[in-house]
């Protein structure tokens, strides 16, 4: 009988033994993912896993980081403005950008929600629902692409994927260092680009150095023929003479264009004497979004850099 209890004994040392070696290794394996944001820190015991986005640049960062977002909103216009990433196949729609349906987001059952500042008036209420963290990649004072590029790499951390995040802007610095090089041999040594979107003859957008697409040509070393000031998307607005002052650069406008306001703009009188008009230096590009996160950024390049290659439109 003494036997039998000594070895229980024994038993119980080498179990308690075994457990307090484990715990260190444990603890540390369970500490909390704390990421700063615009309205404080979020917590998350462990890695994101199901989450929620209000806006398509978080859409496409999780998707390009890999994974899929399990509710998202506006999807259809997602496929028409923004096309790349494809939108996973199962998802729950969340509805409008501006006002996400809070039974949709309950049903998603999301353990994170990315917003930014446009639903900051939101995000007490959306707080009931998941632990919610605001990055605003558009706002005064930032430089789009290197704000892009800090949001993907604080959702990287919260989902638990910052090996792949780190490896993914690797990818794109080096991308975006080739379209550079494939651009300015187009461009020559003394051109200078100009990004416009038509939205009538009278309402044209020329983007700026803060905008995605003025920060990614700077990650490109290309020039960028606007220098004004622009709002907190980072554009300018006017009518066709607020392209006059940049007619010596190239200009690359952004699809869609309605063929209505198309014909206004290349049947006026004004558009025909521009020199990059009349010396065919305008080039069309293919759906991207101006306010996304980095994955429209490099898409931005790469369809810059096609287009340019491909020829001026006639």
């Amino acid at each position: 009988m003494a036997v039998l209890r000594f070895t229980i004994a024994c038993l119980c040392l080498i179990f308690l033994g075994g457990v307090l070696f484990i715990l260190p290794g444990t603890a540390a394996m369970a500490d909390p993912i704390v990421i700063e944001h615009e309205r404080g820190t979020v917590t998350l015991d462990q890695p994101a896993k199901r989450v929620a986005v209000t806006n398509w640049a978080f859409a496409e960062t999780l998707i390009a980081l890999g994974l899929d977002p399990v509710a998202i909103a506006d999807p259809a216009d997602y496929r028409d403005w923004v096309a790349k990433p494809e939108l996973p196949d199962d998802f729950i729609d969340l509805g409008q950008r501006g006002s996400p349906n809070m039974e949709a987001l309950r049903k998603a059952k999301p353990d994170l929600i990315l917003i930014s500042q446009e639903l900051e008036m939101a995000y007490e209420n959306l707080s009931t629902v998941a632990p919610v963290m605001m990055l605003s990649v558009y706002d005064d004072g930032n430089v789009a692409f290197d704000a892009a590029t800090d949001m993907l790499r604080k959702v990287a951390r919260a989902i638990g994927r910052e090996d792949a995040g780190a490896a993914y802007l690797r990818k794109v610095d080096a991308q975006l260092g080739e379209y550079g090089n494939r651009v300015r041999d187009i461009l020559g040594p003394d051109g200078a680009l100009t990004v416009a979107s038509f939205y009538s003859e009278a309402n044209i957008a020329v983007f700026g150095a803060p905008s995605l697409y003025g920060s990614v040509l700077v990650r490109m070393n290309v020039p960028l023929a606007y220098q004004g000031d622009v709002s907190k998307w980072g554009f300018a607005r006017g009518g066709l003479e607020i392209l006059a002052p940049l007619a010596k650069s190239t200009l690359v406008y952004t699809n869609p264009i309605p063929d209505v306001i198309h014909k206004k703009v290349w049947s006026s009188p004004i558009w025909k004497v521009m020199d990059f008009v009349r010396n065919n230096r305008v080039y069309g590009l293919p759906v991207v979004w101006a306010y996304g996160g980095v994955p429209s950024g490099l898409r931005f390049a790469k369809l810059l850099t096609e287009s340019l290659e491909s020829g001026p439109v006639r």
